[in-house]
Protein backbone atom coordinates (compact mmCIF):
# COMPACT_ATOMS: atom_id res chain seq x y z
CA UNK A 1 0.00 0.00 0.00
CA UNK A 2 2.68 2.08 0.88
CA UNK A 3 5.02 1.03 -2.33
CA UNK A 4 1.73 2.40 -4.17
CA UNK A 5 0.86 5.10 -2.61
CA UNK A 6 4.84 6.18 -3.22
CA UNK A 7 4.54 5.93 -6.46
CA UNK A 8 1.61 7.90 -7.08
CA UNK A 9 3.52 10.27 -5.76
CA UNK A 10 6.34 10.41 -7.83
CA UNK A 11 4.17 9.80 -11.15
CA UNK A 12 1.89 12.91 -9.87
CA UNK A 13 5.41 15.04 -9.43
CA UNK A 14 6.99 14.12 -12.92
CA UNK A 15 3.85 14.77 -14.57
CA UNK A 16 3.78 18.37 -13.06
CA UNK A 17 7.33 18.92 -14.25
CA UNK A 18 6.43 17.42 -17.74
CA UNK A 19 3.56 19.46 -17.68
CA UNK A 20 5.56 22.40 -16.41
CA UNK A 21 8.51 22.04 -19.04
CA UNK A 22 5.99 21.94 -21.85
CA UNK A 23 3.68 24.97 -20.98
CA UNK A 24 7.29 26.95 -20.60
CA UNK A 25 7.94 25.47 -24.05
CA UNK A 26 4.89 26.12 -25.95
CA UNK A 27 4.08 29.34 -24.07
CA UNK A 28 7.40 31.02 -23.66
CA UNK A 29 7.50 35.16 -25.09
CA UNK A 30 8.33 35.38 -28.50
CA UNK A 31 12.26 35.66 -28.54
CA UNK A 32 13.47 38.49 -30.82
CA UNK A 33 15.60 38.36 -33.85
CA UNK A 34 18.52 39.89 -34.84
CA UNK A 35 17.79 43.56 -34.27
CA UNK A 36 16.70 45.74 -37.66
CA UNK A 37 17.88 46.76 -39.81
CA UNK A 38 20.90 44.97 -40.34
CA UNK A 39 23.83 47.24 -41.17
CA UNK A 40 26.75 44.93 -41.36
CA UNK A 41 24.15 43.28 -38.98
CA UNK A 42 24.47 45.60 -36.20
CA UNK A 43 21.41 47.03 -34.26
CA UNK A 44 19.92 49.82 -35.21
CA UNK A 45 18.55 52.49 -32.89
CA UNK A 46 15.40 54.72 -33.87
CA UNK A 47 17.62 57.89 -34.59
CA UNK A 48 16.89 60.13 -38.19
CA UNK A 49 16.32 58.37 -40.70
CA UNK A 50 16.08 54.67 -39.39
CA UNK A 51 12.53 53.30 -39.34
CA UNK A 52 12.50 51.16 -36.16
CA UNK A 53 14.32 50.13 -33.35
CA UNK A 54 13.92 46.22 -33.58
CA UNK A 55 11.42 43.09 -35.08
CA UNK A 56 10.03 40.08 -33.77
CA UNK A 57 10.64 37.10 -35.41
CA UNK A 58 9.88 36.93 -39.23
CA UNK A 59 5.73 37.09 -39.69
CA UNK A 60 6.43 34.88 -42.96
CA UNK A 61 9.31 33.72 -44.32
CA UNK A 62 10.34 32.43 -47.31
CA UNK A 63 13.07 31.03 -50.12
CA UNK A 64 15.19 34.22 -50.15
CA UNK A 65 12.77 36.42 -48.33
CA UNK A 66 11.80 37.49 -44.27
CA UNK A 67 8.86 39.63 -43.42
CA UNK A 68 8.97 41.54 -40.38
CA UNK A 69 5.83 43.42 -38.98
CA UNK A 70 6.79 46.71 -36.86
CA UNK A 71 5.02 50.04 -35.98
CA UNK A 72 6.13 52.87 -38.23
CA UNK A 73 4.51 56.52 -36.90
CA UNK A 74 2.22 54.84 -36.07
CA UNK A 75 1.14 52.77 -38.64
CA UNK A 76 1.61 48.84 -39.25
CA UNK A 77 4.49 48.13 -41.31
CA UNK A 78 6.31 45.02 -42.87
CA UNK A 79 9.51 45.43 -43.74
CA UNK A 80 11.04 43.06 -46.34
CA UNK A 81 14.30 41.51 -45.56
CA UNK A 82 15.61 40.10 -49.51
CA UNK A 83 18.96 37.90 -48.61
CA UNK A 84 18.76 38.65 -45.11
CA UNK A 85 19.38 42.69 -46.50
CA UNK A 86 16.30 44.96 -46.04
CA UNK A 87 15.14 46.15 -49.20
CA UNK A 88 11.88 47.77 -48.61
CA UNK A 89 9.24 48.49 -45.79
CA UNK A 90 5.56 48.39 -46.58
CA UNK A 91 3.37 50.71 -45.10
CA UNK A 92 -0.68 49.79 -44.27
CA UNK A 93 -3.04 51.49 -46.51
CA UNK A 94 -6.68 52.14 -46.61
CA UNK A 95 -6.53 50.23 -49.88
CA UNK A 96 -3.78 47.41 -49.13
CA UNK A 97 -2.50 46.11 -45.94
CA UNK A 98 1.30 46.19 -45.79
CA UNK A 99 1.42 42.21 -45.44
CA UNK A 100 -0.10 41.63 -48.63
CA UNK A 101 1.85 44.08 -50.34
CA UNK A 102 5.00 42.79 -48.98
CA UNK A 103 3.71 39.25 -49.90
CA UNK A 104 3.48 39.69 -53.22
CA UNK A 105 6.92 40.47 -54.19
CA UNK A 106 7.96 38.30 -51.56
CA UNK A 107 6.50 35.36 -54.11
CA UNK A 108 7.78 36.89 -57.13
CA UNK A 109 11.74 37.39 -55.62
CA UNK A 110 11.70 33.80 -54.87
CA UNK A 111 10.64 32.63 -58.14
CA UNK A 112 12.95 35.17 -60.11
CA UNK A 113 16.03 34.22 -57.40
CA UNK A 114 15.67 30.16 -58.66
CA UNK A 115 15.58 31.30 -62.53
CA UNK A 116 19.21 32.68 -62.71
CA UNK A 117 18.32 36.18 -64.12
CA UNK A 118 19.73 38.75 -65.67
CA UNK A 119 20.61 41.21 -62.98
CA UNK A 120 21.46 44.35 -65.23
CA UNK A 121 17.60 43.81 -66.40
CA UNK A 122 16.45 45.01 -63.60
CA UNK A 123 15.66 48.88 -63.64
CA UNK A 124 14.03 51.58 -61.99
CA UNK A 125 11.63 54.42 -64.12
CA UNK A 126 9.95 57.34 -63.20
CA UNK A 127 5.91 57.02 -63.37
CA UNK A 128 4.78 60.67 -64.46
CA UNK A 129 0.82 59.70 -64.00
CA UNK A 130 0.98 58.32 -60.77
CA UNK A 131 4.14 60.04 -59.26
CA UNK A 132 5.71 57.02 -58.24
CA UNK A 133 8.85 55.03 -58.92
CA UNK A 134 8.54 51.60 -60.76
CA UNK A 135 11.01 49.04 -60.34
CA UNK A 136 10.83 46.48 -63.11
CA UNK A 137 12.63 43.60 -64.06
CA UNK A 138 12.39 43.50 -67.81
CA UNK A 139 9.08 45.06 -68.16
CA UNK A 140 7.43 43.61 -65.76
CA UNK A 141 6.60 45.93 -62.67
CA UNK A 142 7.34 44.54 -59.56
CA UNK A 143 6.81 47.37 -56.71
CA UNK A 144 6.16 50.59 -56.99
CA UNK A 145 8.13 53.26 -54.77
CA UNK A 146 6.01 56.00 -53.25
CA UNK A 147 5.29 57.17 -49.63
CA UNK A 148 4.08 53.75 -48.84
CA UNK A 149 6.47 51.76 -49.76
CA UNK A 150 10.04 53.17 -48.90
CA UNK A 151 13.59 52.08 -48.19
CA UNK A 152 14.37 50.96 -44.76
CA UNK A 153 17.33 53.01 -44.09
CA UNK A 154 15.98 56.36 -45.97
CA UNK A 155 18.68 58.73 -47.19
CA UNK A 156 15.59 61.43 -47.08
CA UNK A 157 15.62 61.82 -50.61
CA UNK A 158 12.92 59.68 -52.79
CA UNK A 159 14.37 59.25 -55.87
CA UNK A 160 18.03 57.98 -54.37
CA UNK A 161 16.18 56.19 -52.30
CA UNK A 162 14.49 54.23 -54.95
CA UNK A 163 18.24 53.39 -56.80
CA UNK A 164 19.47 52.46 -53.65
CA UNK A 165 16.20 49.83 -53.57
CA UNK A 166 16.86 49.38 -56.96
CA UNK A 167 20.84 48.63 -57.18
CA UNK A 168 20.69 46.54 -53.78
CA UNK A 169 18.39 44.21 -55.50
CA UNK A 170 20.55 44.38 -58.83
CA UNK A 171 23.37 43.40 -56.58
CA UNK A 172 21.98 40.34 -54.54
CA UNK A 173 20.24 39.09 -57.81
CA UNK A 174 23.40 39.05 -59.60
CA UNK A 175 26.51 41.34 -58.49
CA UNK A 176 25.05 43.89 -61.96
CA UNK A 177 26.73 47.72 -61.48
CA UNK A 178 24.86 49.64 -60.04
CA UNK A 179 22.85 52.50 -61.97
CA UNK A 180 23.54 55.96 -61.22
CA UNK A 181 20.24 57.31 -63.14
CA UNK A 182 16.31 56.70 -62.99
CA UNK A 183 14.55 56.38 -66.24
CA UNK A 184 12.12 58.93 -67.68
CA UNK A 185 12.91 61.19 -64.28
CA UNK A 186 13.87 64.78 -65.54
CA UNK A 187 17.19 66.14 -64.30
CA UNK A 188 16.49 69.96 -62.88
CA UNK A 189 19.20 72.19 -64.39
CA UNK A 190 20.91 74.94 -61.90
CA UNK A 191 23.36 76.96 -62.37
CA UNK A 192 26.60 75.02 -61.08
CA UNK A 193 27.91 77.58 -59.03
CA UNK A 194 25.20 77.98 -57.13
CA UNK A 195 25.07 74.00 -56.65
CA UNK A 196 28.84 74.22 -55.92
CA UNK A 197 28.47 77.04 -53.44
CA UNK A 198 25.28 74.20 -51.30
CA UNK A 199 27.31 71.22 -51.51
CA UNK A 200 30.16 72.95 -50.02
CA UNK A 201 27.94 74.39 -47.23
CA UNK A 202 26.37 71.22 -46.37
CA UNK A 203 29.82 69.35 -46.39
CA UNK A 204 30.86 71.69 -43.69
CA UNK A 205 28.41 71.24 -41.37
CA UNK A 206 28.33 67.71 -41.41
CA UNK A 207 32.21 67.90 -42.04
CA UNK A 208 33.14 67.16 -38.02
CA UNK A 209 31.52 65.64 -35.67
CA UNK A 210 32.60 61.89 -33.13
CA UNK A 211 33.12 58.77 -35.11
CA UNK A 212 33.03 55.28 -33.44
CA UNK A 213 33.92 51.59 -34.62
CA UNK A 214 32.47 48.17 -35.16
CA UNK A 215 34.59 45.07 -35.67
CA UNK A 216 34.67 41.45 -34.42
CA UNK A 217 31.42 40.82 -34.19
CA UNK A 218 30.39 41.87 -37.20
CA UNK A 219 33.59 40.77 -39.07
CA UNK A 220 32.18 37.99 -42.25
CA UNK A 221 28.45 39.48 -42.36
CA UNK A 222 27.15 41.55 -44.65
CA UNK A 223 26.78 44.63 -44.52
CA UNK A 224 23.81 47.32 -45.96
CA UNK A 225 25.16 47.33 -49.43
CA UNK A 226 25.28 43.38 -50.05
CA UNK A 227 29.42 43.06 -49.75
CA UNK A 228 30.45 40.88 -46.85
CA UNK A 229 32.30 43.28 -43.85
CA UNK A 230 35.97 42.40 -43.56
CA UNK A 231 37.07 44.37 -40.14
CA UNK A 232 40.71 44.52 -41.40
CA UNK A 233 39.72 46.52 -44.80
CA UNK A 234 39.58 50.78 -44.59
CA UNK A 235 36.14 50.88 -44.90
CA UNK A 236 32.64 53.23 -42.76
CA UNK A 237 29.28 53.27 -42.54
CA UNK A 238 27.63 56.98 -42.99
CA UNK A 239 23.92 57.36 -42.77
CA UNK A 240 23.56 58.40 -46.42
CA UNK A 241 26.48 58.65 -48.36
CA UNK A 242 26.19 56.99 -51.58
CA UNK A 243 28.28 52.98 -51.41
CA UNK A 244 31.56 53.13 -52.74
CA UNK A 245 32.27 56.84 -51.82
CA UNK A 246 35.67 57.37 -50.85
CA UNK A 247 36.40 59.39 -47.59
CA UNK A 248 39.37 61.20 -45.57
CA UNK A 249 38.77 60.69 -41.99
CA UNK A 250 40.88 62.64 -39.52
CA UNK A 251 41.42 62.48 -36.17
CA UNK A 252 41.22 65.91 -34.47
CA UNK A 253 42.86 64.65 -31.32
CA UNK A 254 46.41 63.37 -33.44
CA UNK A 255 46.26 64.53 -36.62
CA UNK A 256 46.37 61.24 -38.41
CA UNK A 257 44.18 60.33 -41.40
CA UNK A 258 42.93 57.29 -43.38
CA UNK A 259 40.70 57.17 -46.64
CA UNK A 260 37.45 55.08 -46.22
CA UNK A 261 35.17 53.51 -48.65
CA UNK A 262 31.35 53.89 -47.36
CA UNK A 263 30.45 50.09 -47.56
CA UNK A 264 27.44 50.30 -44.93
CA UNK A 265 25.01 52.42 -43.02
CA UNK A 266 25.38 53.57 -39.97
CA UNK A 267 26.47 55.14 -36.85
CA UNK A 268 22.94 54.62 -35.53
CA UNK A 269 23.65 56.66 -32.10
CA UNK A 270 22.63 59.89 -31.76
CA UNK A 271 25.94 62.55 -31.59
CA UNK A 272 27.86 59.98 -34.51
CA UNK A 273 28.45 60.65 -37.76
CA UNK A 274 30.89 57.80 -39.44
CA UNK A 275 31.23 54.07 -37.79
CA UNK A 276 35.05 52.94 -38.92
CA UNK A 277 36.08 49.55 -39.38
CA UNK A 278 38.60 48.14 -37.19
CA UNK A 279 41.27 48.67 -39.66
CA UNK A 280 40.32 51.63 -40.09
CA UNK A 281 40.23 53.02 -36.61
CA UNK A 282 43.11 51.42 -35.80
CA UNK A 283 44.86 53.56 -38.37
CA UNK A 284 44.03 56.37 -36.89
CA UNK A 285 44.16 55.82 -33.28
CA UNK A 286 40.36 55.65 -32.69
CA UNK A 287 40.05 51.71 -31.49
CA UNK A 288 41.51 52.57 -28.25
CA UNK A 289 39.64 55.62 -27.27
CA UNK A 290 36.21 53.73 -28.85
CA UNK A 291 34.96 56.84 -29.94
CA UNK A 292 37.10 60.40 -31.23
CA UNK A 293 36.22 63.74 -33.01
CA UNK A 294 36.97 63.37 -36.60
CA UNK A 295 36.42 65.53 -39.36
CA UNK A 296 35.93 64.16 -43.01
CA UNK A 297 36.64 65.20 -46.91
CA UNK A 298 34.36 63.44 -49.24
CA UNK A 299 36.81 62.51 -52.10
CA UNK A 300 34.39 61.01 -54.58
CA UNK A 301 34.27 57.56 -55.82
Amino acid sequence: MRKNTWKKAVISALTTIVGLTFTGFLFSPTVKADNYPTQGDKALSSVNNVIAKSYTSPIQEFLTVKLYPHQFKNRNAVTLHFQNIPLLTFLDTPEHSALESATQLAFRLDKLSQQSIDANQINIGWNAKTKDYSLKFQQEELVRINKNIILPDSTRNITNDALQATNRLRRLMGNAAPLTTVEGKQVVKTDSKITAMIGVKNLRKAAQGIASWYGPGFHGRRTASGERFNQHDFTAAHRSLPFGTRVMVTNMRNGRSVVVRINDRGPHIRGRILDLSAGAARAIGVKSSGIAPISFQILGN
